[in-house]
């Protein structure tokens, strides 16, 4: 999938840290909105009672004390005001703030008080109480910036900038008269809870590191199972895993070190089959080829020695390739180029032209015989059926590629692969006349993967063959 770590621990990271964001964002939402339910319960009852309060201290006052009272009381947060239009509630608001804001005022009033609310985070604060009330007046003209008893405009703006919301109540008194509230709920009530907001912070911080530990603790053994898996190939006689760790990680330990016992006896037995099998067939060669001397007829002499010489190079190959993979020789460090430019002395003395374009940037830890062996299987196959061979050098941080190009004939597409299988030949340009036991490419390839890496041919565009041999570095 695009877009995704390539590795396990990568994955795993994101997947969990993703999800406890998730989590950490939908408790805070609902921690927020707990709060603010809470706040607006807390505060919507106190500004109840207040308003019962003052309405029932109305109700008692002739039209003179009663303005007197109103202007006394007319402070921020609180503003009132007399006598100003009974707003008809044009549409009911069924927010949850405004219904329990609601109930709460029907509590305290009673049941047979009469009153309007409102509840608008963009209504303006109140004007002075000289003024009219601008949330009852759509078009009311403009007024000059004035402080609110003694609270500066820029306090004003900050209010606003906050979304502080307006508690807008208008009741009726006994005597028919109007009485209007406007509450604005304090800065440090609406403003953010930081605190709480900084404890899931950190909470958020601290099990991401865990998560991030535990995922690199449990990833960790595999990357080492697949280092190991990667340089048995290289190495049948690695030091073991070491078997340490929870159970599943110990019970993995211990059947990859399992099958690397069993490899290594099964490569043991092999070499021995080998050495048996080559000593077995060289005696009965050797006594044909002898009494092959003692036959008076010189052509059928000479056709029994070509016999022989063809069983006896059929066998040398067949015991190679069985070799290719074998790891009896040591790895060491070589110089691959001072290894190319042997060999395209050897060809140009055998009158074949080699060209070697580009250079290996630093020596590389190979098997020097096997490698060489490799490459010579592919630079005699490349001449046998190609004027001349182009080797060319890529050297990468992590792989180092030869491309092997003749310039013959090629071979079919489809059988680009079936070149490598044993004793596998091709008719044509590739024929018997050309000598040969099949086994040339089989053991190259046998070699290059023995070392961890790979070979694969391919027709160049402009004629002839490739064979790129990929090797890790």
């Amino acid at each position: 999938m695009r877009g995704l770590p390539q590795s396990l621990f990568g994955r795993l990271l994101l997947f969990l840290t993703g999800g406890l964001v998730l989590a950490q964002l939908l408790s805070a939402a609902i921690l927020l909105q707990d709060r603010d339910q809470a706040l607006y319960h807390a505060i919507g009852g106190h500004v109840a009672q207040r308003i019962a309060a003052i309405v029932n201290l109305l109700d008692d006052l002739d039209p003179g004390e009663r303005q007197r009272l109103v202007t006394a009381l007319d402070l921020p947060p609180t503003r009132l005001s007399l006598d100003a239009p009974w707003q008809t509630e044009t549409a009911p608001d069924e927010r949850y703030h405004t219904t329990l804001f609601r109930a709460l005022l029907q509590r305290q009033l009673g049941p047979d008080r009469p009153f309007q609310l409102e509840i608008n985070d963009d209504l303006p604060p109140p004007p002075p109480p000289a003024e009219r009330p601008r949330w009852l007046d759509p078009t009311p003209p403009p007024l000059p910036p004035r402080e609110w008893n003694g609270q500066p405009p820029r306090w004003r703006r900050h209010a606003m900038m906050l979304g502080l919301r307006n508690f807008v109540v208008q009741v009726r008194l006994r005597d028919g008269a109007t009485v209007t509230f406007q509450q604005v709920l304090p800065e440090d009530v609406i403003a953010w809870p930081v605190r709480l907001l900084l404890m899931l912070l950190v909470l958020l911080v601290s099990v991401a590191v865990l998560v991030a530990l535990a995922v690199r603790a449990l990833t960790r053994p595999l990357a080492v199972l697949a280092d190991a898996a990667g340089e048995l190939g290289r190495d049948i006689r690695r030091p073991p895993l070491p078997e340490t760790g929870p159970l599943e990680v110990r019970r993995a330990a211990q059947a990859f070190n399992t099958m690397q016992e069993r490899l290594i006896r099964y490569i043991e037995d092999r070499d021995r089959i080998l050495a048996a099998v080559s000593h077995d067939l060289k005696t009965p060669i050797t006594r044909l080829r002898l009494r092959t001397e003692l036959l008076d007829d010189s052509p059928l002499r000479e056709k029994f020695q070509a016999d022989l010489d063809d069983m006896q190079r059929m066998a040398q190959a067949a015991l190679d390739f069985l070799r290719g993979g074998g790891d009896s020789e040591p790895i060491a460090t070589l110089d691959l180029n001072a290894l190319l430019e042997s060999l395209q002395e050897d060809a140009e003395d055998a009158g074949h032209e080699v060209r070697i374009v580009g250079s290996a940037r630093q020596p590389v830890r190979f098997r020097p015989l096997a490698l060489k062996r490799c490459l010579t299987n592919l630079v005699d196959n490349a001449l046998k059926y190609g004027q001349w061979v182009e080797i060319t050098i890529a050297d990468g941080p992590g792989r180092l590629t030869l491309t092997l190009r003749d310039h013959g004939p090629g071979i079919p597409t489809t059988e680009l692969e079936k070149v490598f299988e044993p004793f596998y030949r091709l008719e044509g340009s590739r024929s018997r006349d050309t000598g040969g036991s099949g086994l040339g490419l089989s053991i190259a390839r046998t070699i290059a993967r023995a070392h961890g890496g790979e070979l694969t041919l391919r027709n160049h565009p402009e004629g002839g063959l490739e064979a790129v041999l990929e090797l890790p570095r």
